[in-house]
């Protein structure tokens, strides 16, 4: 069956241009916390969200459906095109993109895609994954995170590489979209337990079972990755793994069960939460709620 292949034009912009310099939109739901507000809000009101003054700006066309949240860095430098108010934006097309906000500039500032087809590198498809729940194309799903300091973008990207199904996590510079030193590493994990596809005692992360749900979080230095299924097709469990944002060396894994299965970390597709002093949470289905940092040495 030949593959289809969406052109979607799904980015709407409502940012006021005269707040823009001052947003930001770093992480899913705004924060670690991930409280969905804007605390920081001082433009809108109900006396200006009205269909009079408020609603959308423009449009951009991309190459794929949008399953991750845009996120927005004001006043960023790019080569080439000075001081801009930037809305990154990732698809199921593995492609990231970077507009010019306030609509100034219709083609994008950078876009970096993940896939080479004429050398087998694809996205995954819903046939791959047994599941019709993202189709046609299964890609970059959970909504990356933005470090502002390092102006480092992490995503984690799914590909089709010759028949060989892979995940990496990848670090972007924000300012033209390039990978970062030692980008991308290759997402791959063991732990001991007896539970659902285990070998000898171990269990192994499957790239193409665990299908990465939530959002990725950046907290003390550490970004963290977790995972799920598509369509609860087995066996699989949840993972949860912590890299160095500076080196992307893996620096702690959990399995949340280890001698059983299932167990998933799904968020409702929002993200892992942490508070102020570095715990992060996540829950499952299952009889786990982990609320611990760091959550698991290998």
């Amino acid at each position: 069956m030949a593959k289809r292949r969406f052109t979607l034009a799904l980015l709407y912009l409502v940012i006021g241009i005269q707040s823009a310099s001052h947003a930001q939109v770093l992480t899913a739901q705004y924060d670690n916390f991930r409280t969905g507000a804007d605390l920081h809000e001082t433009v809108l009101k109900p006396s200006n969200v009205n269909p009079r003054d408020f609603g959308k700006l423009f449009s951009r066309t991309v190459d794929g459906d949008i399953f991750a949240e845009p996120l927005y860095v004001p006043s960023l430098m790019i080569p080439g095109a000075g001081k801009r108010n930037v809305v990154f934006v990732a698809t199921e097309h593995d492609s990231v993109y970077a507009f010019d906000a306030n609509g100034t500039r219709g083609a994008p500032l950078w876009k970096t895609s993940f896939i080479d087809p004429q050398h087998g590198i694809t996205p995954l498809s819903e046939h791959d994954v047994f599941c019709p729940f993202i189709t046609p194309e299964v890609g970059i799903t959970p909504t990356p995170v933005i470090d502002a300091a390092s102006k480092t973008m992490y995503v984690l990207v799914r590909t089709n590489e010759h028949g060989v199904f892979l995940q990496k996590l990848h670090a972007l510079d924000i300012t033209n979209g390039k990978e970062k030193p030692g980008s991308p590493v290759v997402i791959s994990a063991t732990a001991q337990g007896s539970g659902d596809g285990a070998v000898s005692g171990k269990i192994s992360f499957d790239p193409l079972k665990e299908n990465p749900r939530a959002a990725l979080l950046l907290v003390d230095g550490e970004v963290y990755l977790t995972w799920a299924s598509s369509c609860d097709i087995g066996p699989y469990h949840g993972w949860v793994m912590a890299y160095d944002a500076h080196t992307l060396q893996q620096r702690a894994v959990l399995n949340t069960s280890p001698d059983g299965g299932d167990a998933g970390i799904w968020q409702s597709d929002a993200g892992v939460a942490a508070d102020d002093e570095g715990n992060i949470y996540v829950e499952s289905p299952g009889p786990f709620y982990q609320a611990a940092k760091p959550i698991a040495q290998r």
